[in-house]
């Protein structure tokens, strides 16, 4: 009876002792693996002994090259089981031991040989001698490893192989300048032996080292699918275009606009839609702030915009302190924003602390692509150019370190100067001397009188542009003045239209862009005499 239930007692322990290699399938047999084999530490071998499942199994797998992945954090990709995998298969073609397949084959990647090849990479040269009664022979099979093993030949059995490395070729953990390994191969009895089996030791204990690069993982690095990272990746872009549109507006300021939007184009805001050689196109927004606002500003005022497609999205929103700017007594804000070619409609406006609009407008805009050929931008006339030395290309209404200042509609005043700025694109340059042949003329033409040419200086060839023409289309800003001030002097009261052409005279292509403008009146002085006496009931 007490031998009954001693066995009856033991069964279960057997059962309970070996529950992985009974449910294992998949990840069989894995810890006799080349990388486990190789690369494992005692505590991989001590976790992999509590290992039950498949799902366990590849958890743990996954885990094992994620702490042996130098870039997890950024590539699914690790380099360094890609060339494990590489190295592993090279040694298995190489130096497999016996017919795959029979009870004694063992696996080139399992060799002295195979495990020196893996962990160190390939040799500078490598080199075999085959011993037997009817053929004795040494063959090098090239520089990195790369080559044949002679066979064993009529009845030889023993392979003596050589690898020889230099600084170049080993790892940097193993500290070595050179090493040079002899490996002696009984192909009968299916044995191998190394002749510095230390030094062996030495670099495959640097070598578990220096693979675990990741030793605090304690989690599988998760990749996603392709179809989970281009759907991040969209979203991403999304997310990106949207903050790129400007921030969110607060309530009261959406609101303020939209209603703006929702009317007809009024208000006097001016705007000058731009492209550049790199194709980049912008569009420039001016908006005058009246003098009684500009005297005492809040430091809460804001200026507030909005920009929309054709289909009512959200293009570009601002809401920001509102900088004012000076030009001849008069004040104004302005902006440069950066737009996909389109139509647009655009609302602005410069708000009080309370939050009450002081100046506001809306315009419908179109704001074209680059021209493939010659051509011309919008004509703009500014009351006013002033000094802008430093400013940058892109930055509203600058050209040729110059601001430009507009009025709304350009209504200008007798005091008011009348100057230009339109942009050329694409001018062909003269082979023979390297320079653009610009020719302008301008002329302004009365709504009710005879065109008036505006004589103009003689323009002279001019260079190309340092750093254009070679990744970029050309593009050349001219401008130039019609008259300082006073416009009053020279132009009575009245509807105009200014023409600009301009002529390249190495095509013959001429272009030409017009702006119309007002000379407003100046208002009518009081009456004279005695205001009439009240009259009484």
């Amino acid at each position: 009876m007490r031998k009954l239930r001693l066995v009856v007692t033991l069964v279960p322990l057997v059962a309970l002792a070996f529950p992985a290699a009974a449910q294992l399938e998949k990840f069989k047999d894995w810890d006799k693996s080349p990388e486990f084999t190789y690369y494992a530490t005692d505590d991989d071998q001590k976790a992999w002994k509590n290992v039950k499942s498949d799902a366990e199994a590849e958890k743990f797998y996954n885990l094992f090259w994620g702490r042996r992945h130098p870039d997890y954090q950024k590539t699914a990709q690790n380099v360094f089981k890609l060339r494990f995998d590489a190295l592993a298969a090279k040694a298995d073609e190489l130096f497999s031991l016996g017919t795959k397949g029979e009870k004694r084959y063992r696996r080139g990647a399992l060799t002295e040989r195979g495990k020196t090849l893996i962990v160190l990479g390939p040799p500078k040269a490598m080199a075999s001698k085959v011993t037997s009664s009817q053929d004795t022979a040494m063959a090098p099979t090239g520089e990195e490893g790369e080559g044949r093993f002679l066979g064993t030949g009529g009845g030889g059995t023993t392979v003596v192989t050589q690898f020889q490395y230099e600084q170049a070729q080993l790892p940097e953990w193993t500290g070595l300048k050179t090493l040079v390994l002899t490996f002696t191969t009984d192909q009968s009895a299916l044995t191998e032996s190394v002749d510095k089996p230390a030094d062996v030791k030495r670099f495959m204990k640097k070598a578990v080292t220096a693979a675990l690069v990741n030793p605090g993982m304690t989690e599988p690095p998760v990749y996603k699918t392709r179809e989970e990272f281009e759907a991040e990746q969209k979203a991403a872009a999304e997310a990106a275009a949207e903050a790129a549109k400007g921030p969110v507006l607060a309530a009261p300021v959406r609101e303020a606009l939209e209603a703006l939007l929702a009317r007809e184009p009024h208000g006097p805001m001016s705007t000058l839609p731009l492209a550049y050689g790199d194709k980049a196109t912008r569009l420039m927004i001016q908006l005058p702030v009246p003098g009684d606002v500009a005297a005492t500003p809040a430091p809460e005022a804001k200026l507030a915009l909005l920009v929309k497609s054709k289909d009512g999205k959200d293009v570009v929103r601002r809401e920001e302190a509102a900088v004012l700017q000076k030009s001849k007594g008069n004040f104004f804000v302005d902006l440069s924003l950066p737009v996909e070619p389109g139509d647009y409609e655009v609302a602005a406006a410069v708000l009080d602390a309370a939050g009450t609009a002081t100046v506001s407008a809306h315009r419908s805009v179109n704001v074209p692509a680059l021209p493939a050929e010659f051509g011309i931008s919008q004509l703009l006339l500014a009351y006013n150019d002033m000094p802008a030395e430093g400013a940058k290309g892109d930055e509203a209404f600058i050209f040729s370190a110059r601001k430009f200042v507009i009025r709304a509609d350009n209504q200008l005043d007798k005091s008011d100067g009348l100057a230009y700025v339109a942009r050329v694109y694409n001018p062909t340059m003269d082979p023979a001397t390297k320079k653009l042949n610009l020719k302008r003329s301008i002329s302004i033409k009365p709504k009710n009188g005879s065109t008036i040419d505006v004589p103009q200086p003689p323009d002279e060839p001019m260079a190309v542009p340092e750093g254009q023409g070679l990744t970029t289309a050309l593009v050349i800003d001219l401008a130039g003045a019609i008259v300082d001030v006073n416009l009053g002097e020279y132009f009575r009261p009245g509807e105009y239209t200014l023409s600009l052409k301009v002529t390249d005279v190495v095509s013959g292509k001429t272009v030409e862009a017009k702006a119309p403008f007002t000379l407003v009146a100046p208002p009518a002085p009081p009456a004279s005499g005695k205001a009439p006496a009240a009259k009484t009931k």
